[in-house]
């Protein structure tokens, strides 16, 4: 779910430059976060994301709807019906940024000691475009 790319993104950066990194999904279930690279935090976050919005969502009244409405297919008009369902990871969309902005100096993303970029699939792995654009400051 969490794959760290602090690195990917260090290795577009020009010597001596003053920059800031825009780093862009245009995707509806990636996004990217910055935070620190330690795995009880980041099980943590999957915790918290499962706990919002979990897989299948459990009987929550008398109707026994555990399904997102999302993912009722049939309902929709707008997609094909072999459509993948992901309501869980349009839910969990709102609580992650689409974008993350990092200033640049001395050719050095300025993170804290700790801080990591994470890039975040929030449904099954597909090819994704990321975006990388840097403004000269």
């Amino acid at each position: 779910m969490f794959t760290d790319i602090t690195k990917k993104i260090q290795k577009f950066i020009l010597k001596n430059s003053q920059w800031l990194a825009n780093i862009y999904s245009p995707h509806s279930t990636c996004f990217f976060f910055q935070n620190e690279n330690k795995l009880l935090h980041l099980l943590d976050i999957g915790y918290f994301l499962d706990k919002i919005a979990p897989y299948v969502k459990q009987f929550e009244f008398e109707d026994k709807n555990i399904k997102y409405l999302h993912n009722m297919i049939s309902l929709r008009n707008d997609v094909p019906v072999d459509e993948l369902t992901n309501g869980h990871s349009q839910i969990r969309s709102l609580f992650l940024n689409s974008s993350e902005n990092i200033p640049i100096q001395k050719s050095k993303l300025l993170l804290g000691k700790l801080k990591r970029i994470f890039f975040v699939e929030l449904h099954s792995m597909h090819d994704r475009k990321l975006i990388i654009t840097f403004v000269k400051g």
